[in-house]
C-alpha cells in the first residue's frame, strides 16, 4: 500500500477514511469494516479490489507452496473476506451494490501466470454464486464482477520471478471505474471493458464446446 496514494485519497475526498489493510488477514478486514459502519452508519457500496500476479513463468508444478498461498490468500480469501464483513452492513440499509475485480484472466487461459489465473477463474465462480443467491433470497443487493484486461495500474510490480514489463497500451483506471459505474446503475453482471474481450472469452468457450461435440459430449449435454 502507497502512504502518498491514501493521503491523496484524503485531500481530495475529506472526510474519507483510508487505511492500510491486508485482506490476507479476515481480522483487518473485520476491524475495518466495523470502523466504517461506526464512522457512516451505513454502507451501500463495496469494492473488493486487492489483487496480486505472483509467479509469472514458473511450471505451476513448480510453483512453491508459499508463492500459492500468497496469492490465494490475497485475490480469493481477501475477497471472501471482505464480503464477510461487509455485506452483512449492505444488508442493513438496502439496496446495495458489490464490485469484484477479476480479470479477462478469468475467461481465458495461458501457460503463464498460474496462480493468478486460477484465482481469477474462482472469483468469477464466486460473484456468480453471490449474484444467485441474492436473487434467490429476494435481496436487494446487486452484483459486478469486472472483467478488465490491461489496465495502467502498478499491479505489475507484484510480478515475481521475471521483469517487470510496462503496460503502454492499458486503459486507465478512470475508464474502468466509468464502466462499472454504469454497471451498478444498470445492475450488470459480468463486465467486460477493453474492445475484443467478448470475442476472446467466445473463442474460449466455443473450443471447450468444439471438444465436446462428439458422440460422449452430445449423450452428456443431452441429460
Amino acid at each position: 500500500m502507497n502512504p502518498e496514494r491514501l493521503a491523496e485519497v484524503r485531500r481530495r475526498l475529506p472526510g474519507a477514511l483510508t487505511a492500510a489493510v491486508d485482506v490476507a488477514d479476515p481480522r483487518q478486514v473485520q476491524d475495518f469494516a466495523d470502523r466504517t459502519a461506526e464512522r457512516y452508519g451505513a454502507v451501500h457500496l463495496v469494492c473488493a479490489n486487492a489483487g496480486i500476479i505472483g509467479p509469472a513463468g514458473d511450471r505451476l508444478w513448480e510453483v512453491s507452496d508459499d508463492e500459492w498461498r500468497q496469492v490465494v490468500d490475497v485475490n480469493l480469501l481477501g475477497v471472501v473476506a471482505t464480503l464477510r464483513a461487509f455485506v452483512p452492513l449492505l444488508l442493513r440499509t438496502p439496496p446495495g451494490h458489490v464490485g469484484i475485480t477479476a480479470s479477462m484472466a478469468a475467461v481465458t487461459t495461458t501457460a503463464t501466470m498460474p496462480a493468478y489465473y486460477a484465482t481469477k477463474h474462482a472469483l468469477l465462480s464466486v460473484a456468480d454464486t453471490l449474484h444467485r443467491q441474492f436473487v434467490r433470497d429476494g435481496l436487494d443487493v446487486g452484483v459486478s464482477v469486472l472483467l478488465p484486461a490491461q489496465v495502467t495500474t502498478n499491479l505489475g510490480e507484484s510480478l515475481t520471478g521475471v521483469d517487470r514489463p510496462g503496460n503502454p497500451r492499458g486503459i486507465s483506471p478512470e475508464e474502468v471505474a466509468t464502466r462499472f459505474v454504469e454497471a451498478v446503475r444498470s445492475r450488470t453482471l459480468h463486465v467486460f471493458t477493453h474492445p475484443g474481450s467478448t470475442g476472446l472469452a467466445r473463442a474460449r468457450t466455443d473450443a471447450m464446446l468444439a471438444e465436446a461435440g462428439g458422440p460422449a459430449g452430445r449423450s452428456a449435454g443431452a441429460g
